[in-house]
Formats: C-alpha cells, structure tokens, sequence
C-alpha cells in the first residue's frame, strides 16, 4: 500500500499460474508491521486466500496492480475499494442494514420455546422500552414452525427470520449485523463452533448471551475477552438460573454490606429447594452434561480446579503465603487453596455450621461456585471492589427439617453408615445415562430440543436462599423464588438482553466476556427481579410464601 502501508508481501497474492494462496491473515499482519498473534475463529475462518479467491473483482484488481508494478494510480484505487470491501465483509454480505434489538438464535429447540414464551408473556406485554425483535436459526423451516405455533394471529405472526450457521462465516457476520443484542439458545455449547458467532459480536460491536451451565464452554469463551472489551461488545455466557441468580444475590449481599456497614462480606452460603411438578432434564440438558462427561482429560483437569475461572484466595498468614504445593521431581510450587474453596465440601450431607440448617449437594454447585469467584476477581480488578477480599462462597441443596431429624435420629440411634450412605446417593448416582433410564421408566425423557409444554410447569418452582456473612459477622439474607427452572433460565436470558440493550450508558464496563452480575451490576438485578419472580431483601422467604409466582407475575421493585 502507498504510504508504507505494505511492504512487498502483497506480491504473493498474484494470482499468476504458479500462485498458490498463502494465509491473509498473516499477511495484512505483516501489512501493518505487527508482532505475530493468535488469529480469533472468525479470521481463520474468513482472512484467508480461499476466501479472497471467492471475490473475483478484487483478485482481477490486484492482478492488474501487479501487471502494471505498481505504477497506476488507477490501478491502485481500484484494489483499494475492492480490498477495504474485503476487510468489511461488505463484498458478500446480504444484510438489509435492519438492526433489531434482540435476535433470539436456536429458537427451534426447547429453551428457545421457552425463551418465545417469556417474551409473549412478559417481555411485550411489559417490558418498560418497547423494542424490536427476530428469530434465526440454522434451518429456517424449523424456525418458522417455531414462529408460527407461538405467534400465529398475533401482532408478531410476521416476526423476521434470520438464517446462520457457524460453518457458514459470511451468515454470521450479517446475523451479528442484523442485532444490538444476540441470545444464543442453541446447546450443547462444548460440542459446536459458538466462539465464531461471538467473534463476529466483537468485530461489530453486538452484545451477546448464552444459557450455557457448561465450564469447558466458559473456558473457551475467556480467549475472546480482550478481542470483545475493544469492540466494545459485553458478553455474558451462562445468563441463566446456572450463572446468574446466585451471583447477583451475592451481588446483592455485597452491596448491601458496603452501604450499611462499611464492610466486605467473609462469606455466602447459597441454599435452593424447589417443588412442584418435576420435568427432569430435557434432552438438551442431558446432552450437554454428557458433553461434560465426555470431555478430553486436560479440560476436566481444568474443570476440576475450583479457580479454573479466577479468583484465587491462598491461604495467608503475618508471614504472607501459608501452604504452597511442592510437585515431586520438578520443584514446582502451587499456592494451596483454603479447605472450605474445594470441591469435597460441596458433595457432603451435613448440618451448617453457621445456619444450623441442613444441607445437601446441589447441582448446579460446582459450576456456580467457579462462576461467584470469577465475579469476585472481576470486582476487584475491575473497580477494587470485590465482594470480599478473603470471600468465599458455597452452594448447597436445603433439605426439609423433618430429613435433618431422621438423619439426627439415625446418628442418635447407632446407625452405621446411614449418613455416608445418603452422601453417596446425593453426589451424582450413576450420571447421565442413569439419568436418562430413570427418566425414561417415569415418562419424562425428552429428546434433544425437547421438553414438557409450559401448561404442564405450571406447579413447578425453583428457590434460592441466600445468607451472607461480613467481616465482623453481620448476617444479610435475601431469596428468590421463579417459576420452572427452564422458564427462569428465559428470564435471566431476556433481562440480561434488555439490560445491555437499553441501560448500556449506566453500565460501568462497556466490554469484554463479563459475568451476567458483573456486566449488568443493579441495573440487571432491577430488571430481573421486576421480571416476575418473589424477591425479599433481608430475610428468607417464609415456607407459605414458596410455590410458584406464576408466568405473567408482576415482581418486585428493586
């Protein structure tokens, strides 16, 4: 390029007899005159010389640069509109330049159902900002379908239709166009190419969310942060009852202690329950645990790590680092982390040393426990302001009073084993194709993209009680009680989406793969909370207060 731009590289890409097509990307690197880095997934899907040989006008251009060596100005003005063309993906787009607010991706499966009845119930009934919305998907047949059995006669039986597929760049790029923000519905997150489809959110400046409860998923989504906080694009894997309820509690606690007391917290303790008319897992739930399963032995060394997303606390003592881990043979030293960060504690049956209540494994523990220390660390390095610098959290299933007495009662009684044996069954049974064989000799298994229609829900809820701990032992609650799992996942994802859509200008970071609590802070807990579900600050929710809001409730105001 005149100027300096480009050196003599661009001579490779001639496409003379002998020419074979070196990698673009490299070369508008060398272009620039910049160090040599890692390509993002959407450029080594697209800055590339196969990609380029699609666009005929700007090899022909570049052809007569090279016949004329350089000399025409002509010449020279015409390569440059056809290659700024190629930077922008203008040359193959086939986007219409509308941008809606909320592009739902996926909508063919159960969540995006889910996701379809939300916005039917609530968000357009409701939602205090009118907005604009369109379906997308990979098969546009399934999508429509979708469309047609939640809209037809309605105002949105005409709801445009997007077509895009991860093995498709070209169709990214304008489905990242055509949104200010994208949900993404379409699991098993570990076992597609999603970095793409978020990649291209970066490069345009779209907001993006997910529903993922999947760690080798959320590992992979961290390589893009630096590439989204300079697009200025948030992005928030895991909006969902895995990922973001418990951390904007946690948030919530925080908040709370800063304000009144001054303090940090030491200490959360989250504790769900739930009742009702059980779906079990859908089909895509299980896929996705089975993808877990499934995963290559460096990726569940990672996914074992209760800080393989941050936010590591050493054991510390007036002498600084307490206890490191020495590795036989080589030397190497590993800071050790505190008894009450690891994994072992969570899988146990047991009576709170703090509550005196009873508890039990959760779920969704070992993933949100990873989730609340990342937005911990992101606190601290973001605005110094952690939920507490010698935090921690845990996440437990409550059990019923009447369980604690009989397991009291065993123990009382001399039983041998009773207590370990209940310990075993809760850690996981024989996972997912247990699961699958039990749900299937109950009439509750879905295939993948399937699951129960929401009339049949309608008993069903979820609760979290959460209690805090400060510094110096002041004790902050709070709970949240939805609806179905599934439904309050929907709800997480919308009021995510409409948080970054329309509170972008108060929000305090702009950009990068933030969680849910961290990039939508107040503004987020304000929109969910009002969304539908009951919320109570500063106590539990009574036993006769729990049971459903129902689909349509009007929430509470933060």
């Amino acid at each position: 390029r005149r100027g300096g731009r480009w050196g003599g590289g661009w001579a490779e890409m001639a496409p003379v007899q002998a020419y074979e097509w070196s990698d673009l990307a490299n070369v508008v690197d060398s272009f620039e005159d910049e160090a040599s880095k890692p390509l993002s997934p959407l450029e080594k899907m697209y800055f590339n010389g196969s990609m380029l040989e699609k666009y005929e006008p700007c090899v022909d251009a570049l052809q007569k640069l090279l016949d004329a060596e350089g000399e025409d100005e002509e010449a020279w003005n015409a390569f440059e509109v056809h290659f700024d063309r190629f930077m922008d993906f203008s040359w193959c787009s086939n986007w219409d330049g509308k941008r809606y607010d909320i592009v739902l991706y996926g909508v063919s499966g159960y969540t995006g159902y889910l996701t379809m009845e939300y916005l039917k119930r609530v968000s357009l009934k409701r939602n205090p900002e009118s907005f604009t919305f369109a379906l997308a998907g990979r098969t546009v047949s399934k999508v429509e379908e979708m469309r047609d059995r939640e809209f037809a006669g309605t105002e949105w039986e005409d709801t445009a239709i997007l077509q895009a597929s991860y093995d498709d760049v070209v169709s990214v790029i304008d489905l990242a166009k055509s949104a200010h923000v994208i949900i993404n519905v379409a699991g098993p997150y570990s076992l597609a190419q999603g970095e793409v489809l978020i990649d291209a959110c970066a490069h345009v400046g779209t907001h993006y969310c997910d529903v993922s409860g999947e760690l080798p998923w959320s590992l992979r989504t961290l390589e893009l942060h630096e590439h989204a906080r300079q697009g200025g694009s948030l992005i928030s894997p895991s909006s969902a009852v895995a990922g973001a309820v418990a951390d904007v509690l946690v948030y919530l606690c925080a908040k709370k202690a800063r304000e009144e007391y001054g303090e940090e917290l030491r200490r959360a303790i989250s504790y769900g329950l739930g009742g009702g008319a059980s779906a079990g897992a859908s089909g895509g739930t299980l896929a996705s645990r089975g993808a877990m399963s499934s995963a290559a032995d460096e990726v569940r060394k990672r996914m074992a790590d209760p800080f393989t997303l941050g936010g590591f606390i050493p054991e510390m003592d007036r002498n600084g680092i307490k206890e490191v881990l020495i590795e036989p043979g080589t030397g190497r030293c590993t800071m050790k982390i505190r008894k009450e960060e690891t994994d072992a504690v969570l899988s146990k049956i047991g009576k709170c040393p703090y509550t005196g209540h009873w508890r039990a494994p959760n779920m969704y523990s070992y993933f949100n426990t990873r989730i609340v220390r990342r937005s911990n660390a992101m606190f601290a390095n973001l605005e110094d302001r952690p939920y507490g610098r010698n935090f921690n959290y845990q996440e437990f299933a409550l059990l019923p009073p009447e369980a604690g007495e009989a397991i009291e009662a065993a123990k009382t009684g001399g039983a041998k084993g009773g207590g370990g044996g209940g310990g075993g069954g809760a850690g996981g049974g024989g996972g997912v194709a247990s699961e699958k064989e039990m749900l299937e000799a109950q009439g509750k298994y879905y295939k993948q993209g399937e699951g129960p229609p929401l009339e049949e829900l309608g008993d069903a809820w979820t609760a979290n009680m959460m209690w805090a701990q400060t510094t110096s032992g002041k004790e902050i609650r709070c709970a949240y009680c939805g609806n179905d799992g599934y439904f309050e996942t929907a709800r997480c994802a919308v009021e995510w989406a409409m948080t970054v859509r329309f509170d972008y200008d108060k929000l305090p970071h702009k950009g990068g793969v933030l969680n849910a609590a961290v990039s939508g802070q107040i503004q987020y807990a304000r929109r969910l909370i009002a969304g539908g579900p009951k919320f109570v600050m500063g106590r539990w929710l009574e036993v006769t207060e729990l049971g459903p809001p129902g689909f349509e409730s009007a929430g509470t105001q933060l």
